[in-house]
């Protein structure tokens, strides 16, 4: 079961953010979560890294992987794709310069390229992507769309356990 998290700058983020996310995963404060949940942890914080990228991060790292691993991983400089490295990979595949594709021809490129995406990571993310009259998707818009921070709020656990204890 994956979740699909859009881009944020986590080179502009505090330690304290990044702690804020790891505690969404460790709600029992153990200081540890398992390798899958630090690599929803760090693709949550923006670092969109590859599979073969993240098997190469993670493999001297224990299972769990402890807060200390997560905060010298996060410390470490990052330079991944950008808005506009997107932007020009779309590009690429419209053939007529028209700022447009398809968003049947984008579905396919996202579930048969590179990173394959699922069928149902695609939809989730292609119900908040505005598709005009004939069925076509704006390039630039579409890179801007998954590029954008999406806004969080971090639950008060206590506050939580509170009302399901009444």
């Amino acid at each position: 079961n994956s979740v699909v998290f859009r881009s944020t700058q986590c080179n502009t983020m505090s330690e304290q953010e990044w702690k804020e996310t790891w505690y969404l995963f460790d709600d029992q404060k153990t200081e540890k979560v398992s390798k899958a949940d630090f690599v929803h942890i760090i693709r949550a914080l923006g670092r969109k890294h590859t599979e073969a990228e993240i098997a190469e991060i993670t493999k001297d790292m224990g299972d769990p992987v402890t807060m200390d691993e997560f905060l010298t991983y996060m410390k470490k400089p990052y330079e991944g794709p950008t808005q506009q490295d997107l932007l020009q990979a779309l590009q690429a595949f419209d053939g007529n310069d028209s700022g447009f594709l398809k968003q049947s021809e984008l579905i396919s490129l996202l579930t048969t390229l590179g990173e394959k995406m699922t069928e149902e990571e695609v939809h989730q993310i292609m119900k908040d992507v505005k598709v005009d009259e004939e069925g076509k998707v704006n390039i630039e818009e579409f890179a801007k769309y998954l590029c954008t921070p999406v806004p969080s709020m971090t639950p008060n656990i206590e506050e939580l356990q509170k009302q399901l204890a009444s």
